[in-house]
């Protein structure tokens, strides 16, 4: 199941950039819950599903052929929250590296870079992976991300560590974004893999605060291991959650499912940023989707194998989830 987080203000940092590029960011966030007035309410999230609607949305909407490109220049390093000053201060740019790879998951849980091998061994590479979700990613949302770590790379070391080639899956604009992002592209594959200009990339970070490096890592650890934590308690409930018939589930008959009180559960749930509410409805949109896009069943099928009461009542929760029909959602995400 999908129930992975994009960072608050990594989502504010992108609203304010979409519509900066004449995104009509009122048209994009119609229906998508904590979102007023272009800005995610403080305390909410938003989920890889709707993250990833909202790109589907902006690319069909936008009339910029290479909008993920134009994203993750315009992002400012802020988006990037803890992480922006600690790669700083790191010792190296390389450390600086190899702690966004490990941290990256404390911005957005749409996907994660790691470290691969290159055709020459002494070229530094990264693959990014997204996360698997019923909503697939858009090539355009992808580039953002890929824009914006390359931008922080050149930060840290003061535009000495680029890309020396960027390789995109098959069909995308090769030529286009090499000539957006000043450097050698290739469209082949299903992978998204950046190559690194290593010159340099083992210098000293001019600048640097070791003390305040130790502080930022011992905090970025701190938050990682509850990150982790979290998870494992949410993946325990939701799996008890998934047990006990999801579309008419309580909280009580839940509690007892887990083994809570019923306050003991709200709490634990809260600790983690989230409440039954919002999390039986993530699970259901969820399922919802992968009946939908993937397994692409009419809605009669999914009602019949989810336990709705009638095709009426789950379009209602999805026009409150998405604020359209299930079918003007798959023509906005293109299946």
């Amino acid at each position: 199941m999908d129930h992975r987080y994009i960072n608050n203000l990594w989502v504010n940092e992108l609203l304010l950039v979409l519509a900066d590029l004449g995104v009509d960011v009122a048209t994009l966030t119609k229906g998508v819950k904590g979102i007023q007035e272009g800005r995610l309410a403080v305390g909410e999230q938003l989920d890889v599903v709707q993250a990833r609607t909202l790109w589907h949305r902006a690319v069909a909407t936008s009339d910029r052929e290479h909008l993920g490109v134009d994203v993750g220049r315009s992002l400012s390093p802020r988006s990037s929250g803890l992480l922006s000053p600690l790669l700083l201060h790191s010792p190296s740019v390389r450390t600086g590296i190899e702690l966004l790879v490990r941290y990256q998951g404390l911005i957005s849980e749409n996907g994660r870079f790691r470290f691969v091998d290159a055709a020459d061994s002494g070229v530094l590479a990264l693959e990014y992976l997204p996360a698997q979700s019923s909503v697939s990613v858009h090539l355009q949302h992808v580039l953002s991300v890929i824009t914006a770590t390359l931008q922080s790379f050149s930060l840290i070391s003061g535009g000495g560590t680029r890309a020396r080639l960027v390789r995109l899956p098959a069909g995308a604009d090769a030529q286009g974004v090499a000539g957006k992002l000043k450097c050698a592209v290739v469209s082949d594959g299903e992978r998204y893999i950046v190559e690194l200009d290593n010159t340099g990339i083992d210098d000293v970070i001019v600048g640097r605060d070791e003390h305040l490096y130790q502080l930022l890592l011992g905090y970025a650890d701190g938050l990682a291991r509850a990150q982790r934590a979290g998870q494992g308690f949410l993946e325990h409930v939701k799996s008890h959650m998934d047990r006990n018939g999801l579309v008419r589930l309580d909280i009580d008959t839940l509690a007892d499912a887990v083994g809570f009180r019923k306050r003991t559960l709200q709490r634990h749930l809260d600790e983690q940023g989230t409440s039954f509410r919002k999390l039986k409805e993530g699970l259901l949109k969820e399922k919802v989707l992968e009946l939908l896009v993937v397994r692409q069943l009419p809605t009669e099928e999914i009602v019949e194998v989810l336990g709705y009461a009638d095709v009426s009542t789950l379009h209602r929760a999805f026009k409150t989830w998405f604020g359209v029909t299930p079918g003007q959602f798959k023509s906005q995400i293109g299946s």
